[in-house]
């Protein structure tokens, strides 16, 4: 899966070009560090030779706003929706644009919906060995990892519908390198009591009843009531999981 942003100087909050960056240290050491951070211009986009304004609903995706909340205020047709944003990264725009649109985006949202429950439960398990002070059981959590997983893949999505898609070229130079790519973002909606159904029944079929288990399972249909993102770049989606920590 995978995902991405933008910039031009009609929309100059999308991106921001960022300079080499000083760092203040403590005032122990004489040299102050810095930072490269890459800069990023948009070349291309949809519409472009025609003059078209990019989207408010492209500006907020490529900023990492995928809730059914930010977008549903550039795209009211989203009211009542549970949101999916799919986004592609790649060097040809006809894959890109197959990935989101042509593949079973119903199989992508589970597999990014199964990452989450590992990265969840691998979480919980070494947050309450630590606070208790005992090692973890590595067994144990390939065990529960395996049930949740099992689970989630009850979670059908039927129903799930694009709703808008639109691609930028971007251009993005480091010190010692430039690369071109394309991105392609496209929007999905489900009814989120369908979703949020299908979730509960899906979980229903875990059956650790200990207070551990059940506040397990709280967390994660937490997360998976959240999840927005789907992507065939593994950057893009470290980026979404990162929030689940």
């Amino acid at each position: 899966m995978k995902k991405s942003l933008l910039a031009v100087a009609a929309c100059a909050a999308f991106f921001v070009s960022c300079k080499t960056t000083e760092v203040s240290g403590s005032g122990l050491k004489s040299e102050k560090a810095t930072v490269a951070v890459a800069k990023t211009t948009l070349v291309d986009y949809q519409g472009a030779v025609l003059g078209a304004e990019i989207p408010n609903w492209v500006v907020q995706v490529a900023q990492g706003q995928y809730s059914q909340t930010a977008l549903k205020k550039e795209m009211p047709n989203l009211d009542k929706k549970k949101v999916f944003v799919a986004i592609g990264r790649g060097d040809n725009l006809d894959f890109v644009k197959q990935w989101t649109d042509l593949v079973d985006i119903e199989v992508e949202v589970g597999d990014a919906m199964q990452r989450i429950v590992g990265k969840r439960v691998e979480a919980s398990m070494k947050g309450s060995s630590t606070a208790s002070g005992d090692n973890y059981d590595s067994t144990e959590m390939e065990k529960n990892i395996a049930m949740y997983k099992k689970a989630v893949s009850a979670v059908e999505l039927n129903g799930l519908e694009k709703v808008a898609g639109y691609w930028v070229l971007v251009q993005r130079d480091y010190a010692n390198e430039s690369r071109r790519f394309y991105e392609y973002y496209s929007v999905w909606g489900i009814d989120e009591k369908k979703y949020e159904k299908q979730l509960a029944a899906a979980m229903s079929n875990v059956k650790d009843n200990t207070s551990e288990g059940q506040i397990l399972k709280a967390a994660i249909i937490k997360d998976l009531t959240g999840i927005t993102v789907a992507s065939n770049s593994d950057a893009v989606e470290e980026e979404a999981l990162a929030s689940f920590e």
